[in-house]
């Protein structure tokens, strides 16, 4: 019995990756991974959600057009890249403000483009994605003398006037960052996570989950932790059942080999040349 559970799962991954028209830049596993794991991120899976906007969201007149075309996209569960930042899926680009507070950015153009982006604007609407619904928090001009509009603080205080339950609480007492936004900015370009306080005073760590020291997110790197652990269950198992595997599948003492497929972040074993699933009682 053969198994090379990280082989399957570099093979998905480049899978993914090439639908997204993303060249991976090596075939380290790992770092392929997380790199698909960060685009996921920047662009959400097309599925119908419903909108909700924070008491004091507004839109600038010329842009109505273009947020009411937004909010119809997410209604009907169309593709939201073309609203997304012109850089999501540039491999070597970080998104400070996701990584950090979990926050996106909507542009609100109304004409699409031979590219298929929707024309970029300057004021852009910030949003928080969640698998129902969007919540949007507020608009601000971007760009050139607007460095600031990633680090203000104001975007966590409206989330906990209109939606406290979308941050977290901190079961332990924090020392509170004391920073301008300058300081916040260079934070993040140098991975150092800061807390933010909220308007209640309660200090809480980044709400999108942070980083690691080498620009990693926190959030992408655990789910990776995960799946390799869930790897390891899989392997011990098929170790320890490997005579039933085999009289399951009516292969005696033939060689064979298990696959780890992947379906809507569900993973599955199966026979490579029948394709039969294996199923264990239990799992990891």
């Amino acid at each position: 019995m053969r198994i090379d559970f990280e082989e399957d799962f570099l093979t998905f991954v480049l899978s993914k990756l090439k639908s997204l028209n993303v060249v991976a830049p090596n075939r380290d596993v790992t770092a392929c991974a997380l790199l698909l794991f960060k685009l996921q991120r920047r662009c959400p899976v097309a599925v119908t959600r419903r909108t909700e906007s924070a008491s004091s969201f507004t839109v600038p007149s010329d842009l109505q057009g273009g947020f009411d075309g937004l909010c119809l996209a997410i209604h009907q569960g169309q593709p939201l890249f073309p609203y997304l930042s012109r850089s999501t899926f540039s491999v070597d680009k970080v998104d400070g403000l996701l990584d950090d507070w979990g926050i996106l950015h909507f542009h609100l153009g109304s004409e699409r483009l031979q590219n298929g982006l929707i024309k970029g604007t300057r004021t852009v609407a910030f949003g928080l994605v969640r698998p129902d619904c969007i919540y949007f928090i507020d608009t601000h001009p971007h760009g050139a003398g607007h460095s600031d509009v990633w680090v203000r603080e104001q975007l966590i205080h409206t989330i906990e006037e209109n939606w406290p339950s979308l941050l977290p609480a901190n079961a332990s007492s924090l020392t509170p960052d004391t920073l301008t936004a300058e300081q916040r900015a260079n934070c993040r370009k140098k991975s150092v996570n800061v807390t933010v306080t909220k308007l209640s005073g309660e200090v809480i760590f980044p709400p999108g989950g942070g980083v690691m020291c080498d620009g990693t997110a926190i959030n992408d790197f655990m789910q990776l932790q995960k799946i390799y652990s869930q790897f390891d269950w899989a392997r011990k198992t098929c170790d320890l059942n490997e005579q039933s595997i085999r009289n399951a599948l009516g292969l005696g003492a033939q060689d064979f080999r298990l696959h780890m497929g992947f379906v809507d972040r569900q993973l599955y074993l199966y026979e490579g040349s029948t394709g039969a699933r294996i199923e264990f009682a239990g799992g990891s």
